[in-house]
């Protein structure tokens, strides 16, 4: 019969809704929502707070060249990443204030379904009722006609009731599927945001110890800080020219045909909102300073305050890691990353705080493989961004600054 079909197909979308755990209401979501919107508040303080650090960092960016501006610009640095580890503990309060409320609002669909579910019961059992009566029975049963229309209206009421119930208990079901996801969500955002807040603590630790190995090295006099400064720019001089030798050779062996078609989307920005301060080659900078000795500038240097996010333009496999200021401090990379892509790119990321990566690592494109500094040689925290052909590319050391990548260069404009 149909009431039999029907009640079947009623019990088969109610048999498969699942049993939610049960979470202890602490607060209101009211309650919850009024605390997100006080952290939410705080978080932009803080904001503001890094931005203005970040004036002042790019002014003395501008002032370097004593000692006494090394040292307030470091300083300065230093407040700022003590304020992003307060901003990214306020993202971690501010989340589980989120996921607390959205596991409110889950347990009360919980309980909206439930409620649901026991109406289609007690609707189901007055339709399971009349199930065993025939329309002749029914007709018999009354002797009025009025009478016996009214049951059936009765019935098609009841009819007309469990889709209503079905209609809002699927609305719920999908709901309840929605918060689900967000709370996943949210959840593995608490995941990303603790690893962060334990590499900015110890980008802010490299930083305090910076300020500190400098006052030593200069016993906190002028005349040792211009004296540091003079032997590394010897030291640096020798680096590149050891890398324009080794890469002019290299960049005869590129092989263009077997390379992908410059194009946009080849590659990945590493940083997000992209903002190149230096391009590749013979740059005004290059041309007009001795930075690269007069040669041309093997990538391009993007806007990269130091903490930034740096992110794998492509998918591959680590290739090497390194930091050359363990040999020649300030003198060359400083901490540098290179990827080898299954497109016969690689790509080297260098002038880093925290690396995040280890040779030999598969890493996925736009993964987090990077925090930005100031290691090396430079004249400001920024990231160094340069893309070889992978087939000529080498590391190996240099007369005096330790292991360093070399390769066949290409400008990155190209496949960005």
């Amino acid at each position: 019969m149909q009431f039999r079909n029907f009640r079947f197909g009623i019990f088969t979308l109610v048999g498969i809704l699942f049993l939610l755990h049960s979470y202890s209401e602490g607060a209101t979501v009211d309650d919850l929502k009024s605390q997100i919107k006080n952290r939410e508040d705080q978080i932009a303080s803080i904001e503001a707070e890094i931005a203005e650090y970040q004036k002042q960092i790019d002014a003395k960016v501008l002032e370097a060249g004593t000692l006494k501006h090394q040292i307030s610009s470091l300083i300065a640095e230093i407040g700022k990443l003590n304020a992003e580890i307060r901003l990214t503990r306020g993202k971690i309060y501010a989340s589980e204030l989120s996921l607390e409320k959205i596991e409110l609002e889950i347990n009360k669909k919980a309980d909206e379904i439930e409620d649901k579910k026991a109406s289609l019961s007690g609707i189901m059992r007055s339709i399971n009722e009349t199930d065993y009566e025939s329309l002749v029975e029914i007709l018999l049963k009354h002797k009025d006609l009025s009478d016996f229309f009214s049951d059936i209206r009765n019935i098609e009421s009841l009819e007309g009731a469990v889709k209503k119930e079905l209609s809002e208990l699927k609305d719920l079901k999908r709901d309840l599927e929605i918060k689900e996801a967000d709370e996943s969500s949210i959840k593995s955002s608490l995941v990303d945001l603790a690893a962060e807040l334990s590499d900015r603590k110890s980008i802010e630790e490299t930083y305090k110890k910076k300020k500190d190995q400098l006052l030593r090295d200069t016993k906190n006099k002028e005349a040792e800080y211009q004296k540091l400064v003079r032997e590394r720019e010897i030291k640096r001089a020798q680096i590149l020219e050891d890398i324009r030798k080794i890469e002019d050779q290299l960049r005869l062996l590129i092989d263009p045909a077997s390379l992908p078609a410059p194009r946009p989307g080849v590659l990945a920005w590493p940083v997000l909102n992209p903002n190149i301060t230096q391009n590749f080659g013979k740059t005004d900078f290059a041309k007009n300073t001795d930075v690269y000795n007069q040669n041309s500038h093997n990538g391009i240097d993007l806007r990269a305050p130091v903490g930034t996010q740096i992110l794998a333009a492509e998918e591959g496999i680590v290739k090497g890691t390194g930091n050359s200021d363990i040999v020649c401090p300030g003198g060359s990379y400083g901490k540098w990353i290179l990827i080898e892509h299954p497109n016969h790119l690689s790509t080297l990321y260098a002038h880093l705080s925290v690396s995040k990566v280890s040779s030999g690592q598969g890493i996925k494109r736009g993964e987090l493989i990077a925090y930005s500094g100031d290691t090396g040689y430079t004249t400001g925290p920024h990231l160094h961004f340069t893309v070889y052909d992978a087939r000529t590319v080498q590391i190996k050391s240099s007369r005096v600054c330790g292991s360093l990548p070399y390769g066949g260069y290409l400008d990155p404009i190209l496949y960005l």
